[in-house]
């Protein structure tokens, strides 16, 4: 992602909707071209990372960016 100007330069990629469970949860289906690109398989975990600017970033947990 390239920065103009000090700000962040995004492109629309996709956009998915966010359901309520009947318990209170929310989830969030992933198409396929998103599960593709971050190689996620059922059962695989997403981190949500956080900037300082309010930013969000969705990746892909690897065992080798936790610390044990």
């Amino acid at each position: 992602m390239a920065e103009k100007n000090g700000k962040k330069d995004y492109s629309l990629w996709e956009v998915v909707k966010v359901s309520e469970t009947k318990n209170g949860q929310y989830r969030i289906t992933l198409k396929k071209k998103i599960a593709q690109a971050l190689n996620i398989k059922g059962g695989d975990y997403l981190v949500f990372l956080m900037d300082k600017d309010g930013q969000m970033v969705v990746k892909k947990l690897v065992l080798k960016d936790v610390k044990l």
